[in-house]
Order: structure tokens, then C-alpha cells, then sequence
């Protein structure tokens, strides 16, 4: 019995493996049909990345440059996996990078076999995102200056208004008795 369990086990060792893949992204997608997959396409320039509070991912904060599919917020926070971020690493901070997103409860990721990359600065992108460009929506503006007077800016209530009639009548009567003390 011992004899063929160690026969069968060296019959298996040199039989030879059907392949297998680690992951299911061995092959890249074409742009086309990232496009298709992924619910968010942009290039962003990363501003800070930290772990993210359970430690298995890193969250990221970029600036959005150009938008391709459904983002059209200037500013993103993203989480990636803490080993494998865009394409083989994690992002860097200060870097330009083509991300492809998928949403997940309301929350954007650069998820595992996703085909991100550092872009150069120069870099317009594929040529296939070139026509599917989307608007983002404007810079929020800076508080304008407020050049009003102190006195548009006071609420004057009736408080204060009685009071100043009273300070008023305070000082007529005083004067008057002044006065009539002197004369």
C-alpha cells in the first residue's frame, strides 16, 4: 500500500501542470476595453497618500487633471491596495498618474490587475481617451472681499436702540438741570 502511494506520488511530480494564473489580469486590457470595465477614468497628480485605518490599503488624495469617464470632482480620495497600486507598485506621492477606478459604495479604488500608470507631465494620455474627455466642474472661487461698512455688518435691535434713547434723555436732562443750577 506504502509502495503505491509513493508511486503515484512520483508518477504526479513528473506529470506535467495545466497553467494556472495568480491573478486574473496576467494580460493587460487594450484602452478599449478598459474603458468598457473600469467606472472611472482620469489622469491625477497624487498629493498625499497615507494608510488607510485597517492597513491593508493606502488612501490617496489627487488632483484631478482630465477626466475621461463619469469624475468630474477636481479633487479625489481613493483607496489602493498597500502592495500593488498602479501597475506592479504603489503610487507615489507627487506623481502624475492615468488611473482607471472602479466605485464601490460610493467610494472610488484603483483595485488589484487595474492598468494605472505614471504618465509624464507631457503626456496627453492614449490616443483612444483623446475624444472621450469630460468637463470638470469649476475651481471653487475664493470668498470675495467684503468691502461693506462696520455699520451694514451690525444688526441694530431694539435693545440698542432704546438704550442710545435713553443715554440721549440721560444727557438732555442733565445739561437742563446744569443749567437752571447755574442760572
Amino acid at each position: 500500500m506504502l509502495r503505491a502511494a509513493l508511486l503515484a506520488l512520483l508518477i504526479m511530480l513528473f506529470l506535467p501542470a495545466g497553467s494556472s494564473l495568480a491573478l486574473s489580469c496576467a494580460q493587460l486590457p487594450t484602452v478599449e476595453q478598459a474603458y468598457d470595465h473600469y467606472d472611472g477614468i482620469v489622469i491625477g497628480h497624487v498629493d498625499k497618500m497615507s494608510p488607510s485605518d485597517d492597513g491593508t490599503s493606502n488612501e490617496l488624495h489627487i488632483t484631478v487633471k482630465r477626466s475621461f469617464k463619469t469624475i468630474t470632482e477636481r479633487s479625489l480620495i481613493l483607496k489602493e491596495n498597500i502592495t500593488w497600486g498602479a501597475l506592479n507598485g504603489p503610487s507615489e506621492t507627487g506623481k502624475d498618474y492615468l488611473f482607471y477606478l472602479k466605485q464601490t459604495d460610493g467610494e472610488w479604488e484603483n483595485p488589484l490587475c487595474s492598468p494605472s500608470a505614471v504618465i509624464s507631465n507631457t503626456s496627453a494620455g492614449p490616443e483612444y481617451l483623446q475624444n472621450k474627455e469630460i468637463a470638470l466642474l469649476p475651481a471653487p472661487q475664493p470668498p470675495a472681499e467684503d468691502n461693506s461698512s462696520l455699520a451694514d455688518n451690525t444688526p441694530i435691535d431694539a435693545w440698542t436702540i432704546g438704550g442710545l434713547v435713553v443715554i440721549g434723555i440721560f444727557t438732555v436732562v442733565t445739561i437742563v438741570w446744569h443749567r437752571r443750577k447755574r442760572g
